[in-house]
């Protein structure tokens, strides 16, 4: 089996969702070499072995490996074995009439056996690089070039050249017309299989992408939006997980080291880290819910807490015309319902920064020290009310660090009751956060911050 068809299957395995390097893939094709292709039960152990890192991906393994070996497996019921039953329309050819090269192209084609067929199909897919399939339209396309590669073309001059003919000539035309159709059939349900392998995957990463890049006020017009903030977190979440990993290992104990290496001479010699200890960090988050900026509170919620295998404890609050702490919702219920029922409670009108700022001081003030993070998402529209930017002033300097995330553009953060340039000098750090990309890019500086 070539390498080429084996990264095709790498490749559809990533787009079906398995997360696999460039060294795990030469393992696996080093490994399918050393075992051989012959046997397919074999073959298929030693790609799973390879491929495969979590239980969870096993399902899309299979699914994947029983579609893309669909045609090397004699026992499949796959669209391509109804072509066995195909009759050839060879039986009424006229070669006498096909004089010119096209046309003796078509006769051999149509006298191909039904077998001959399937394998003059197979390799003219071989020439072809599915990979490249992204939306479902292109089907049609892939189809036709596919049909193009086998000689097909051939086979339509033929047609029409017949139509022109004797009443014979006609029915003849006929005849091949209704043989073209099922062979095309057969063509678009090859390609339809490459896409589901291919294709598919691409989509849902195209998907994926445009739904990261759409504001938060537009994101619930859209289905499995849900999953894809779970998908991003987890990322995430595995991508900090190395990280912290690797930084908290330390500098090397070279005392250690060489003492526990002296009873056999430093050979092999065992090396010993100091360990960073694990830092006291807490997490709190205050979020605008008014109307104006709630859809961007929803998401940061369910961002944050889908993180909470690598992120410290987070304290949730919540103010629209007033404010109340939500941490036990999340608590309780799934972060989905959680965040749906916050906004039942809290969400209007009126804000009123200046009064969330004391609330929050007075609520937290004994634990609000240098270990603490506060983020604020907001837009700083205060209803032309007093803004209580020293009230700001005096969390800052008892906490680490203030974020403030603002679901608007720069050029509308001081515009119209809008008093962003009053709470600035008290952030170390002020973004925009409209989006999932953004929003991601945020917790990603979070934790590299929090380590």
């Amino acid at each position: 089996m070539p390498t080429r068809r084996l990264s095709e299957f790498v490749q559809a395995l990533r787009g079906a969702g398995l997360r696999i390097s460039p060294d795990e893939a030469s393992q696996a094709m080093d490994a399918a070499a050393l075992v051989g292709y012959a046997q397919r039960q074999r073959f298929h152990d030693a790609l799973a072995l390879t491929l495969v890192k979590q239980q969870q991906d096993r399902s899309a393994f299979e699914e994947t490996f029983a579609r893309f070996f669909e045609a090397e497996d004699p026992r499949s019921d796959s669209p391509q074995d109804s072509a066995s039953s195909m009759p050839s329309p060879a039986a009424q050819a006229d070669p006498a009439s096909a004089q010119t090269p096209e046309a003796q192209q078509a006769e051999a084609l149509l006298a191909s056996t039904p077998e001959q067929l399937q394998q003059r199909m197979a390799e003219a897919a071989a020439e072809m690089d599915f990979t490249q399939m992204e939306v479902i339209t292109q089907q049609g396309i892939y189809t036709r070039r596919l049909l193009m590669n086998m000689g097909m073309g051939a086979v339509d001059d033929r047609v029409l050249q017949l139509d022109q003919g004797s009443p014979a000539q006609q029915a003849r035309a006929e005849q091949l017309r209704h043989w073209r159709t099922r062979v095309r059939e057969q063509a678009a349900a090859q390609v339809r299989r490459q896409f589901l392998l291919h294709g598919a995957g691409k989509g849902r990463a195209l998907r994926e992408q445009t739904l990261r890049a759409v504001p938060f006020r537009d994101l619930r017009e859209f289905r499995d939006v849900q999953a894809l903030v779970r998908k991003m977190a987890r990322r995430l979440a595995s991508l900090h997980q190395r990280r912290t990993k690797t930084s908290r290992r330390g500098m090397l104990d070279a005392r250690r080291t060489m003492v526990a290496s002296i009873r056999h001479d430093g050979v092999p010699a065992k090396l010993f880290w100091r360990r960073r200890p694990p830092r006291k960090t807490r997490v709190m988050v205050i979020c605008d819910v008014s109307s104006s900026v709630s859809d961007a509170a929803r998401f940061l919620l369910q961002f944050l807490y889908a993180m909470n295998d690598v992120l410290p404890r987070v304290r949730s609050f919540a103010f629209a015309s007033r404010f109340d702490e939500i941490t036990e919702d999340f608590a309780r219920y799934s972060p989905e319902v959680a965040v749906g029922q916050v906004l039942d409670r809290l969400s209007g009108s009126g804000t009123d920064y200046a009064e969330m700022f004391r609330a929050f001081q007075a609520r937290c003030e004994r634990e609000l020290d240098a270990h603490t993070t506060v983020i604020i998402l907001g837009d700083a529209r205060n209803n032309y009310l007093p803004d209580g930017a020293e009230t700001l002033q005096a969390i800052r300097r008892r906490v680490k660090q203030v974020w403030w995330l603002n679901p608007e553009s720069r050029s509308r953060w001081n515009s119209g009751d809008a008093v962003m340039d009053r709470y600035l000098p008290h952030c170390r750090l002020a973004r925009q956060c409209a989006t999932l990309n953004d929003l991601e890019r945020v917790v990603d500086s979070l934790l590299g911050a929090l380590d």
